[in-house]
């Protein structure tokens, strides 16, 4: 059984997570051959201070931001 953690800031709709469980379930079916009912996706969610990228703590999330526009469209 495939396992997908994911961690990002609080902030998106359910909906929002849903669309990004669904694309990455489709990817990681189509590239490890494993049906969507083996595959285990988990999201945690944290503040942006928890999340340190370059040796910057990142700022709370803001609904909107392109790189999440470009993922989400990539997964379509």
């Amino acid at each position: 059984m495939a396992l997908i953690s994911c961690d990002m800031r609080f902030g998106r709709t359910d909906e929002q997570k849903r669309q990004l469980a669904e694309g990455l379930l489709r990817v990681v079916s189509k590239a490890t051959g494993e049906t969507k009912d083996d595959i285990f996706f988990v999201i945690r969610e944290g503040r942006g201070i928890n999340f340190v990228e370059h040796g910057e703590h990142l700022p709370e999330y803001v609904e909107g931001a392109a790189n999440d526009r470009a993922l989400i469209s990539r997964l379509k």
